[in-house]
């Protein structure tokens, strides 16, 4: 019960601390917001507006994009885009990497440290799936790779195998990269108007996650006979 008490209490502290990190984004892109709701504002006055954030800016998004994904159960992926758009595909990348990282390496420190392991996720599928593999620690890589898995099962996944340091450093850094990099061309893809290439990207996604859903449930069949 207190344990509980402990993941509820840091979860909603979590969640006040995105929306006020949320707020003060908000403060830093008003200008943008309001340039792409002004019917008279022109759209190469809006792209120089959005490519104008410099390192406050960058600091925030970091920041909240960390936040976001320590929480369990809250997407990153708009912020992300929202990074490619203002920064571009390679700076954007690494600032989506580096949140990324730093939220699920804070996840699991307080998984280890400070009760914040939700035990029921033992008998996730996906966890069951990771901690079978030949290889666990590629699972994991794999895991942060998949969208559709959310970062907190990996996470926990992560945290049972007793991987070292070095190696879940590695896990998480290169897991983080394709959905990272993604995210931030996605932005770049919009910027340029290039709907069409960004919902691409997107379908993409889509596809690597129906591909990995389905030699899951493959893997499971051929177990079970």
């Amino acid at each position: 019960m207190k344990k509980q008490y402990i993941r509820n209490t840091l979860i909603g502290l979590g969640l006040l601390l995105i929306l006020f990190v949320g707020y003060q984004l908000y403060l830093e892109y008003r200008p943008d917001i309001h340039l792409l709701l002004d019917p008279q504002a022109s759209r190469k006055e809006w792209m120089r507006e959005i490519r104008s954030h410099g390192v406050s800016a960058a600091f925030i998004l970091t920041l909240l994009i960390s936040l976001m994904c320590a929480v369990p159960g809250i997407p990153t992926s708009v912020i992300g885009v929202v990074v490619g758009l203002s920064y571009g595909p390679f700076l954007g990348t690494v600032i989506n990497v580096t949140g990324n990282a730093l939220g699920n390496i804070l996840s699991i420190i307080l998984m280890q440290h400070l009760s914040f392991m939700d035990h029921s996720k033992k008998e996730n599928r996906w966890v069951k799936a990771i901690r079978r593999m030949k290889h666990p620690k590629i699972g994991v890589m794999i895991g942060y790779m998949v969208p559709v898995i959310p970062s907190s099962v990996v996470n926990f996944a992560a945290t049972s195998l007793n991987l070292s340091v070095r190696e879940l450093l590695l896990s998480i850094l290169i897991g983080v990269v394709p959905s990272s990099l993604l995210y931030a061309c996605g932005g770049e893809a919009l910027f340029h108007g290039e709907h069409i290439k960004a919902l691409v990207l997107v379908a993409s996604v889509l596809v690597l996650t129906v591909l990995v859903v389905i030699i899951y449930r493959d893997r499971r069949k051929h177990l079970v006979k």
